[in-house]
C-alpha cells in the first residue's frame, strides 16, 4: 500500500458519500410552509341531524400523528373517541378517528396535534354540533405538551450541534487557508475531532428527541423505536440521514487533510478546498431544510440565505476557535501565527458582512413589523442576539486593527481579544439554538390581558401600514359568541384591508388554534356571529393584518371567557 494510494481511496470514498447525499435530497423535495388544515368532516361549525361515526381532517401536505393526536370532547368535556387516530389519504395527508355510538345532542370540540412535513408540531381545534348548538366545556384532562425536560434537552442538543458544526467547518477552513503548517498538528487534529464528535452527539440528540418533542411526549419516550422510525420517515429524517452521511465524509476528509503535506501541489490544495466547501455546504443545507427557512414567506430565497448565514457563522466562530487554540498552544512560530491571524482577518470581515445581510433578511421575514421586536418573545431574543453580535463585531474590529498595526510583534494581546470573541460567539450560538425553537414573531402572541373590549395597535411595516384593531366579544361566555373586529388607520378612520384573520388558542388546555370565520360587514368592520368558544378560561386571540401584497403582521391579546 503506497502513501499516495490512501488519499486516492479517501477521495473516492468522499465522492461516493456526496453522491449518496445528493440522491437523498433529490428525493426529499422542499417544504414551502407548515401543513395547513384544508378541510374537516364534519365541517367546522356544522349542525348535524345525527352524530357522525368518524371525524376526519385533511391537510395540505403529508403529516405525522400519534394515536391520541385527535381528541373529540362531548358537551360535558368527556372524550368520545372509539379508537386511536389513523393516517389515510393517498399522500398521507388525512387523519381520522372513530366516535362512540349513541352520542347525544350538543356542541362537540375536536382538538388535534400533528407534525407537518417540515418537522414542526402544529395544533388546532374546531367545533361541530349535533341537533343544535350548546355551550361546550373544556376537557377534564388533556395530554401534556412536550415536557420541560424534553424541550430543554432538545434545545441543548441543537446548541451542541450548532457549536460543533462551527468548530468543524471553521477549524478545517482555518487549517486549509490560514495555517497549512498545522495540518499535521496533534492539537488541530484534536480540535477537528472535537467538532466532529460534537456534531455526531448533537445529531443523535436531535434524532431521539425530535419524536417526543414533536408529539408532546415525556422523557420516557426518548428511545422509543417507533417514534425514531416516524422521525426517519419524515423530511427531517431524510435531512438527518444525509447529515450522518456527510459527517462520515467529514471523518474521511479529516484523515485526508492530515495526510496532505504542506508542500502539496496546487491541484491537491484546490481539491482539498473544493471538497471542504461541498461538505460544509451540505451540512448547512441539512439544518436549513428542517428549520424556519423552509416555511413561510419566500422559501426559495430564504433557504439559500439561511445556508449562507450558517456557513458565515461557522467560518467566523469556528475560525476564531481555531485561532484561539493555536495561539494558546503555540503550535507554530509567532511569525506564522501572526501571519495566520492576518489571513483570517478578511475571512472574518467577509463572514460578518454576510451575517449582517442574511440576518437582516431573516429578521424582516420572521418578525414582519417593528412592534414585533419588543412585543414577541422571538423579537426580544433576537434583540439580545443583535446586541451580543455587536459586541462581537467590536472585538473583531479591534483584533483586525491590531493585526494591521503590530505585524510581527507577539500575539499575547491578540490572544485576549480572541478569547473575548470566542466567549461571545458561544453566547450567539446558544441564542441561535433558542431562536430555532421559538415561534417566529409573525405568529407569536404577546399582548397584555384586558377586558371583553380590546384595542390592539398594528404596524405592518409598509406605507400606511399602521393603525388600530378594535375587538369586541359578546357575551364572552363559553358557547355561542359574536366576535366583532374594527380596523382603523392611524388617524382613526375605518379602513378595509386586503386580509384579516383571527384565531383563538386556550394554552392551559392545549386547545386551538380555533379559526374565527370573519365576514366583511362594512368599511373596516368584520364580524363572526355564532362563534363557538368551547370552554371558559384565558384565551389568546391572534389577529393577522395584511395591508399590501407583502406587508403583514400578527397582533394579539387575551380574552377572559366565563
Amino acid at each position: 500500500m503506497t502513501s499516495a494510494g490512501a488519499p486516492r481511496r479517501l477521495r473516492f470514498g468522499l465522492l461516493l458519500l456526496l453522491t449518496g447525499v445528493l440522491a437523498l435530497f433529490a428525493g426529499a423535495g422542499t417544504a414551502s410552509a407548515h401543513a395547513e388544515l384544508d378541510s374537516t368532516d364534519p365541517a367546522r361549525d356544522a349542525v348535524l341531524d345525527a352524530a357522525p361515526a368518524r371525524v376526519t381532517l385533511t391537510f395540505s401536505e403529508a403529516i405525522q400523528v400519534e394515536g391520541d393526536g385527535v381528541r373529540v370532547f362531548d358537551p360535558d368535556g368527556n372524550q368520545v373517541e372509539s379508537g386511536q387516530a389513523t393516517l389515510g389519504g393517498t399522500s398521507g395527508n388525512t387523519v381520522g378517528v372513530g366516535l362512540r355510538g349513541g352520542l347525544g345532542q350538543g356542541t362537540y370540540t375536536v382538538s388535534w396535534r400533528v407534525i407537518s412535513a417540515d418537522s414542526h408540531p402544529i395544533a388546532g381545534a374546531f367545533t361541530f354540533s349535533v341537533g343544535h348548538a350548546t355551550a361546550a366545556h373544556a376537557p377534564t384532562a388533556t395530554p401534556p405538551p412536550s415536557s420541560t425536560a424534553v424541550s430543554t434537552l432538545y434545545a441543548f442538543a441543537r446548541a451542541l450541534a450548532f457549536a460543533a458544526f462551527a468548530v468543524l467547518i471553521g477549524s478545517a477552513a482555518f487549517v486549509v487557508v490560514c495555517l497549512p503548517s498545522a495540518r499535521g498538528s496533534r492539537t488541530m487534529r484534536s480540535l477537528l475531532f472535537a467538532g466532529w464528535a460534537g456534531s455526531v452527539a448533537g445529531w443523535l440528540g436531535c434524532l431521539v428527541l425530535q419524536g417526543p418533542y414533536g408529539f408532546g411526549l415525556g422523557l420516557g419516550h426518548v428511545f422509543d423505536a417507533e417514534l425514531v422510525g416516524k422521525v426517519l420517515d419524515s423530511r427531517l429524517g431524510i435531512a438527518l440521514v444525509a447529515r450522518l452521511l456527510l459527517l462520515i465524509g467529514c471523518w474521511l476528509y479529516i484523515g485526508w487533510l492530515h495526510s496532505v503535506p504542506v508542500t502539496a501541489g496546487r491541484g491537491q490544495r484546490w481539491a482539498l478546498r473544493a471538497t471542504g466547501v461541498a461538505l460544509a455546504a451540505g451540512l448547512a443545507v441539512t439544518w436549513s431544510v428542517g428549520g424556519h427557512a423552509s416555511t413561510g414567506l419566500q422559501p426559495a430565497l430564504a433557504l439559500p440565505a439561511d445556508v449562507l448565514h450558517l456557513l458565515a457563522m461557522g467560518l467566523w466562530l469556528g475560525g476564531l476557535t481555531a485561532l484561539l487554540v493555536v495561539l494558546a498552544r503555540r503550535t507554530a512560530p509567532e511569525a506564522e501565527l501572526t501571519g495566520a491571524a492576518r489571513r483570517f482577518s478578511p475571512i472574518a470581515a467577509g463572514s460578518v458582512a454576510v451575517l449582517v445581510i442574511t440576518g437582516s433578511f431573516q429578521a424582516w421575514r420572521q418578525l414582519g413589523s417593528w412592534n414585533a421586536w419588543l412585543s414577541t418573545g422571538y423579537g426580544r431574543l433576537l434583540l439580545v442576539k443583535v446586541a451580543v453580535v455587536a459586541l462581537l463585531v467590536g472585538a473583531a474590529a479591534w483584533s483586525r486593527r491590531w493585526v494591521r498595526q503590530h505585524g510581527e510583534t507577539g500575539p499575547r494581546a491578540l490572544r485576549r481579544s480572541v478569547v473575548a470573541e470566542t466567549v461571545l460567539g458561544l453566547v450567539v450560538v446558544s441564542i441561535t439554538a433558542l431562536l430555532v425553537e421559538s415561534e417566529p414573531g409573525r405568529a407569536a402572541t404577546a399582548a397584555p390581558p384586558g377586558s371583553e373590549h380590546r384595542e390592539i395597535a398594528y404596524d405592518t411595516g409598509g406605507t400606511g401600514g399602521t393603525g388600530l384593531v378594535k375587538v369586541d366579544v359578546e357575551p364572552a361566555t363559553s358557547g355561542a359568541d359574536t366576535v366583532r373586529l374594527s380596523v382603523e388607520d392611524d388617524s382613526g378612520r375605518p379602513r378595509d384591508v386586503p386580509e384579516l384573520r383571527a384565531a383563538l388558542i386556550l394554552p392551559a388546555r392545549a386547545i386551538g388554534p380555533l379559526e374565527i370565520p370573519l365576514r366583511h360587514n362594512g368599511t373596516g368592520r368584520y364580524e363572526a356571529p355564532g362563534t363557538q368558544i368551547p370552554a371558559a378560561g384565558t384565551w389568546q386571540l391572534a389577529v393577522t393584518v395584511r395591508t399590501s401584497d407583502i406587508d403583514e403582521t400578527v397582533v394579539a391579546t387575551t380574552l377572559e371567557i366565563h
